[in-house]
C-alpha cells in the first residue's frame, strides 16, 4: 500500500477525473491515463482514504465536498449504486428457482427482473441499468422503474440503442454511442450519447418479447466485453426458462379456468337453445365475461338477403332490444370484412382504421378505443360475426383473448346451429300440429256418421252370419254389417261396459275410413285379421290376459291402415318419404304411426280409461304385434319357437316366447285366407294378384323389372307360385301354431286342402 500512496504523491496532478489526457509521473517520465488512475483508486479505496487524509489540504477538501454536494447529476446515468438483493443472499439455488417459476402474476416477475438486473449491474460495474417493456406488438417501448411504466417511444431504427435491440430482437454492445451513427437518440430517458452501452433483449421460447435490459458505463470505463453479454445471457436466459415455465403454468391454470367456463357456459346455452333469441343473448354476455370486453355485439348472417343482423345492441349493462333489426350489407365495415373473408380482425386503435364507422359512438356518447371482431363458423361457413370492443385487462386485445374467444366460438356455432334447427323444429311442429287438425276434420269419421252407429252399435245373436264363430268366416257379402260385428266381437270378449260405445262406434268407422279402396289390403282384410285372432283367442280363453287379448284384436284390424296397395320394396327402390323416414318394415311402422294417430285422436280414443303406464304399455304392444306383419320378421320368430319347441325348453310364461308367440299369431291371421274354404280361398288370391299386378305396371313404367308374381305376364304360373308359398310358409306356419295352440289345427287343414286344389289346377293348365 506505501508503493501505491507514494506513486500517487508523485503524481502531477490530482487524480480526481478531468478532462481527457495523459498524466506524467515526475520520477520516471512513463504516463498513466485518468481511466486508469480511476480504477486504481475504484479497486484500492483505502489508498484513496490515506492520500487525502496525508496529501490534501483541509481547506481544499472542504471546497470538494461543497462542490460535491452542489454538482447536479449529468448525462441521465446514476451512480453506480446496486445494493445486494435480499431474496438472493439464500444459500439454496432450489428455492430461489421455486420462487421464480410460481410467481405468475406479471408484475411479480417484473419486479424480479428488476432486482436480477441489479445483481447483474453490480457483477458488471456498470452506471446504470434501465429496463424496457414492449407494449403494441413490440411497436412501443416503456421504461419500467420502481414498479412504474414511462412510454418512452417506439421501437425502431436511427433512434435509440433500445429501440434498435427491440427491433431486430438481438443484443448490442456499443463501445461508444456518441461515434454511433444508428443511435441519434442515444439512451433513453435522457437524450445522452457519450457512453457505452450493453443491451439485452429478452425473449421466450414462444417468440413474445418480455423485456430489453440496458446496461450503461460511463466512458471512464472499459468497454463491455463478450463475457459480460456471456454473464447476462446466463443470467437472462435461466431467469427467462423459469418465467416462461411460469407463463405456461398461468396458461394451464387459465385453459383450466376456461375449460370450466365453457362447460358451465355449453350447459347454459343448450339448456336455451330453442329460442335463438336467448341464445344469441347468452354468446354476447358469454363473450364479455370470457374476454373481458366493455361490450359485445353478435351479428347473425342472412344468407337469402347477404345481409348482417341483428336484434340486440350492447349499450353496457344491458341488451337493447331494438324496435326494429339493425341490418347492414354483409361486406359492410370491420364486421362485414370478417363474414366475408372468415379471418379475425384485431384493431389497436379503432379511430385510426377506415373501416370504423363513429355514428354509433356519436349515438350512444360511447368512445370505442379498440375492438377484436372474429367469425362464428360452422360447417365452413360463416353464420355470425361477433365484435368486442375495448378490453378492459389491457391496452387492446391480445392473442390469448382470440384463443380463448376461437374455442368458445365452437360452441357458439353449435349453440346457434342447433337453436336455429330447433326454431325451425318448432315451427314445424306448429305446422305439423296445424296440419293434424286440418287432416283430422277429414280421417275422423262425422259426427252423423257416428250418432247413425251408434244409434244401432248391436247385432242379435241370431242375425250373425253363418259360420262367424269359425276361422271359414268370410265377410265380403257382409261389408255393410262388419262396425256391428266388430263391435259385437269386442263386447262378447271384454264385456259391455269395458268400452265407450260412442268410442268403440267412432272408432271403428275412422279405421274404415282410413283403409284405402285398395282390392286386397282393404278394411275386409283388416277384419278377416282382427277376426281370425278374436276366434284364436275365443278357443284359447286362459293363454293371454285381457290386457293382451285387447292388443291383439285392435292390432288385427288395425294393421294395414292406409295400405297404398304396394310393397314395402317398391317404396324403398323409388326413395319414397316413407322409406325415409323409416328403414325397416316401412309400410308396418306407418301403418302403426296411423294406429297411434287414431287412438290418440279426442273423442274415439278407446284406450282412454288406462292409466299412463297401462297406455304407453298397450301401445308398445300394438306396436309389436303390427310390425310382426312384415314375413320378414317372422322367419326368425318361427325358427326361434320351432327350435324351443323341438327342444322342449318352450315356456309360453317365458316373455321372450309370449310375445313370439303372438308375433307368430299376428303371421297366421294375416295369411289366414289361405285357410278359409276354396271359394273364399280363390276370390282372395284373385283381388291380392290385382294388387300384384298394379304394382308391377308401375315398376315397368319407371324402368324396373318386376317380380314374375309381380307381372302380368307370368299369370299362368298362379298356381305353381301358390304351391310354394304355402308350402314354404304357411305349412311351417299353421303347424308351429298347431303346436303351440291345438285348437288351431283346423287352419293347418285347411291350408293343405287348398294347397291340393291348387296342384289340381296346375296339372289342369299344363
Amino acid at each position: 500500500m506505501a508503493s501505491n500512496l507514494q506513486r500517487l504523491s508523485n503524481l502531477r496532478r490530482t487524480p480526481i477525473p478531468g478532462p481527457r489526457g495523459q498524466i506524467r509521473d515526475k520520477g520516471q517520465g512513463s504516463s498513466i491515463s485518468e481511466s486508469e488512475v480511476r480504477a486504481l483508486l475504484i479497486n484500492n479505496p483505502s489508498v484513496f482514504d490515506s492520500f487525502v487524509l496525508e496529501c490534501v489540504a483541509q481547506d481544499r477538501l472542504e471546497r470538494l465536498l461543497q462542490a460535491k454536494k452542489d454538482k447536479p447529476i449529468i448525462s441521465g446515468i446514476p451512480e453506480p449504486c446496486f445494493p445486494l438483493q435480499i431474496a438472493y443472499k439464500g444459500e439454496s439455488v432450489k428455492n430461489i428457482t421455486q420462487t421464480l417459476v410460481i410467481n405468475t402474476d406479471l408484475t411479480d416477475r417484473l419486479r424480479r427482473l428488476s432486482e436480477v438486473a441489479d445483481v447483474l449491474a453490480t457483477s458488471l460495474d456498470a452506471n446504470g441499468v434501465t429496463i424496457y417493456i414492449p407494449r403494441n406488438s413490440a411497436q412501443e417501448l416503456s421504461i419500467y422503474r420502481n414498479g412504474l411504466e414511462t412510454p418512452c417511444g417506439p421501437a425502431g431504427l436511427k433512434m435509440t440503442v433500445a429501440a434498435h435491440a427491440a427491433f431486430e430482437r438481438k443484443s448490442l454492445i456499443i463501445n461508444d454511442v456518441k461515434m454511433d451513427n444508428r443511435f441519434p437518440k442515444g439512451i433513453s430517458p435522457n437524450i445522452l450519447s457519450d457512453c457505452r452501452v450493453m443491451c439485452v433483449p429478452i425473449e421466450f421460447p414462444s417468440g413474445e418479447m418480455f423485456a430489453i435490459v440496458e446496461f450503461t458505463r460511463d466512458h471512464f470505463k472499459t468497454s463491455f466485453k463478450q463475457c459480460d453479454l456471456q454473464m447476462a445471457n446466463l443470467a437472462f436466459s435461466w431467469m427467462s426458462g423459469c418465467m416462461y415455465q411460469s407463463e405456461l403454468k398461468n396458461t394451464l391454470t387459465h385453459q383450466q379456468g376456461l375449460n370450466n367456463f365453457l362447460l358451465e357456459t355449453t350447459k347454459d346455452l343448450f339448456d336455451e337453445m330453442t329460442c335463438l333469441d336467448t341464445v344469441v343473448q347468452k354468446v354476447i354476455m358469454f363473450t364479455k365475461d370470457l374476454v373481458k370486453a366493455e361490450r359485445c355485439n353478435l351479428f347473425l348472417m342472412d344468407d337469402d338477403r347477404n345481409e348482417l343482423y341483428t336484434d340486440h345492441f350492447d349499450v353496457g349493462p344491458s341488451l337493447e332490444k331494438k324496435p326494429s333489426q339493425m341490418r347492414f350489407p354483409a361486406a359492410k365495415g370491420i364486421e362485414g370484412y370478417v363474414a366475408k373473408t372468415g379471418e379475425a380482425v384485431s384493431i389497436p386503435n379503432a379511430y385510426e382504421d377506415s373501416r370504423f364507422n363513429p355514428d354509433i359512438d356519436d349515438k350512444y356518447g360511447f368512445k370505442t378505443r379498440n375492438i377484436l371482431c372474429m367469425p362464428i363458423v360452422n360447417k365452413g361457413r360463416t353464420i355470425g360475426v361477433v365484435e368486442m370492443v375495448n378490453s378492459t385487462r389491457g391496452e387492446h386485445f391480445t392473442q390469448s383473448d382470440q384463443l380463448a374467444f376461437h374455442t368458445f366460438a365452437a360452441y357458439s356455432a353449435l349453440a346457434l346451429s342447433f337453436s336455429r334447427v330447433y326454431s325451425m323444429l318448432n315451427q314445424q311442429q306448429n305446422q305439423y300440429k296445424v296440419a293434424m287438425e286440418v287432416l283430422q276434420y277429414h280421417i275422423v269419421c262425422t259426427e252423423d256418421e257416428i250418432k247413425h252407429l251408434q244409434d244401432n252399435p248391436f247385432i242379435h245373436v241370431n242375425d250373425l252370419p253363418s259360420l262367424f264363430s269359425s276361422f271359414d268366416f268370410c265377410v265380403y257379402d257382409f261389408l255393410e254389417l262388419i262396425p256391428k260385428l266388430f263391435i259385437h266381437m269386442i263386447q262378447e270378449m271384454f264385456g259391455p261396459n269395458q268400452f265407450e260405445i260412442e268410442k268403440l262406434c267412432g272408432f271403428i268407422l275412422t279405421v274404415k275410413k282410413n283403409y284405402r279402396p285398395v282390392t286386397y289390403h282393404n278394411f275386409e282384410h283388416g277384419f278377416h285379421v282382427s277376426h281370425s285372432l278374436w276366434y284364436m283367442l275365443s278357443i284359447a280363453p286362459d293363454l293371454f290376459t285381457t290386457f293382451e287379448k285387447m292388443a291383439l284384436v285392435i292390432s288385427g284390424i288395425c294393421h294395414d291402415i292406409d295400405h297404398r296397395g304396394y310393397n314395402n320394396a317398391f317404396f324403398t327402390k323409388l326413395s319414397h318419404p316413407l322409406a325415409a323416414l323409416y328403414s325397416t318394415s316401412v309400410m308396418e311402422q306407418h301403418h302403426y304411426k296411423q294406429t297411434v294417430t287414431i287412438l290418440h285422436t279426442e273423442g274415439i280414443d278407446i284406450f282412454s280409461f288406462l292409466d299412463h303406464d297401462s297406455y304407453k304399455q298397450i301401445l308398445e304392444l300394438i306396436r309389436h304385434h303390427i310390425l310382426a306383419t312384415d314375413l320378414a320378421l317372422y322367419f326368425g320368430n318361427q325358427k326361434s319357437i320351432s327350435s324351443a319347441l323341438d327342444g322342449g325348453t318352450y315356456d309360453i310364461t317365458d316373455d321372450t316366447y309370449r310375445l313370439q308367440t303372438k308375433a307368430i299369431m299376428m303371421s297366421a291371421a294375416d295369411l289366414c285366407a289361405t285357410c278359409k274354404p276354396w271359394e273364399t280361398q280363390d276370390a282372395t288370391v284373385e283381388k291380392l294378384y290385382d294388387e300384384f299386378y298394379m304394382q308391377g305396371d308401375e315398376e315397368k313404367k319407371r324402368g324396373l323389372v318386376p317380380l314374375p308374381m309381380m307381372d302380368r305376364a307370368t299369370v299362368k304360373d298362379q298356381p305353381k307360385q301358390q304351391i310354394g308359398f304355402i308350402d314354404f310358409i304357411c305349412v311351417p306356419l299353421y303347424t308351429t301354431l298347431a303346436r303351440i295352440i291345438p285348437e288351431t289345427e283346423p287352419l293347418l287343414v285347411a291350408c293343405k286342402e287348398n294347397k291340393k286344389a291348387w296342384v289340381e289346377l296346375a296339372h289342369t293348365q299344363t
